[in-house]
């Protein structure tokens, strides 16, 4: 098996509070990642969506990798690596248990234990229990101090969500790392499951740094946010990874329609300070 993100990561590494993640600095051997960065493709990830606006997420996804002439063979291997049944076993191996625990009826709402799910390519077709997706993006530079995520949990189709940052060393900006949340109260969520700051509560932060890793069972105690980043002339660059299912994990109980009138004001606030989407 190639380098992996989590080779170096055990079950017991899973910290279950305030929802099951791992943590890993130095995540890949020094003289791999140091390739890695060096030729992360920011052109290419930059030529997929031409955006002028500061501070928006630009993603590129391993189904366009794979046959990208200007991405390379380290890169693609990379990605090869992290959408295969090997790393889904990986996957399995680290959080198995924790997904267990989260999604108790998983195994049986499939039909089979965990490690004999079928796993394909995000966006490429063909029937598959568990999709892998693998994603360069970038938060683009920006002249404001805005967070391009505010507390949110990810989609309900996600069953595990993975973020590698790739921090430039010339990079001096403040922000942009990740905020773990507790909810003061039972889930509750606005559109697109935005999270009103006054219902939970910050508890840990994990840096923007260079060869990290932070990766989460996505439910609806999944909570977390990107802090706001200061103004900087680099992009905030990593890896994104997606574990989905072809169904819905959880419930995301909305506000009703007299709370939604409630906070308005406060939705707009959030639209207005961050890239929320």
């Amino acid at each position: 098996m190639a380098d992996n993100v989590l080779m170096t990561v055990d079950l017991h590494s899973v910290v279950r509070d305030p929802f099951p993640h791992v943590i890993v600095r130095d995540a890949l051997p020094s003289q791999a990642y140091a390739d890695l960065s060096g030729s992360f493709p920011l052109e290419g990830v930059m030529d997929c969506r031409r955006q002028a606006e500061g501070n928006v997420a630009i993603r590129l996804s391993a189904r366009d990798v794979f046959h990208h002439n200007a991405i390379s063979p380290n890169w693609r291997q990379f990605f090869a690596e992290h959408t295969s049944h090997d790393y889904w076993i990986e996957l399995v191996r680290v959080f198995g248990d924790a997904i267990r625990a989260v999604h108790p009826t998983l195994e049986e709402r499939i039909g089979k234990p965990l490690a004999e799910f079928d796993v394909g390519v995000r966006g490429t077709g063909g029937k598959r229990d568990i999709s892998l997706e693998c994603q360069f993006v970038i938060n683009t530079p920006s002249s404001e101090t805005l967070s391009v995520k505010t507390p949110h949990v990810d989609k309900r189709q996600t069953l595990l969500a993975g973020l590698f940052y790739m921090r430039e060393a010339d990079d001096t900006s403040a922000g942009g790392d990740l905020d773990f949340y507790t909810w003061k109260r039972a889930p509750r969520f606005l559109v697109n499951r935005m999270i009103l700051p006054s219902d939970v509560t910050k508890v840990s932060t994990v840096g923007y740094d260079k060869n990290t890793l932070v990766c989460f069972v996505n439910s609806p105690t999944s909570v977390h946010g990107v802090s706001p980043r200061g103004p900087s002339s680099l992009p905030r660059r990593y890896i994104n990874f997606i574990v989905e299912t072809n169904f819905h994990l959880f419930r995301a109980p909305s506000v009703g329609p007299i709370a939604r009138l409630q906070h308005w004001n406060d939705a707009k606030a959030i639209r207005h300070s961050s890239r929320f989407h």
